[in-house]
């Protein structure tokens, strides 16, 4: 799909991939200028369905986690530089949530 800056009429950046919600298949690039400035790619093993993000270069940003609780669609994204230590996760640097099919 294609990303459109409104007030410009003008394409912001192209995204294309498959998410076939299977392990090891998933990875969308996000393309700017026909530069590929970001790639998300799934997680092997993981509880919830996480996205590994990378940036143009193939450096790591951080991961974006489904909420294994909660009362509506609820993703963190977790930057790679914020620490955490083993099992323990660093805490979410931002938080996205709502209904992401009702289009209102």
């Amino acid at each position: 799909f294609d990303v459109w800056d409104v007030e410009n009429n003008e394409q912001y950046c192209v995204v294309r991939g498959a998410m076939l919600h299977l392990p090891g298949k998933d990875k969308m690039r996000i393309k700017r200028g026909g530069d590929v400035v970001a790639t998300l790619d799934r997680k092997l093993v993981a509880i919830t369905p996480t996205y590994d993000i990378y940036r143009g270069d193939g450096g790591k940003i951080g991961y974006l986690e489904k909420a294994k609780i909660a009362l509506m669609d609820t993703f963190e994204f977790h930057a790679e530089t914020s620490g955490g230590f083993g099992p323990f996760k660093p805490p979410a640097a931002y938080k996205l949530e709502g209904d992401f099919l009702d289009r209102r």
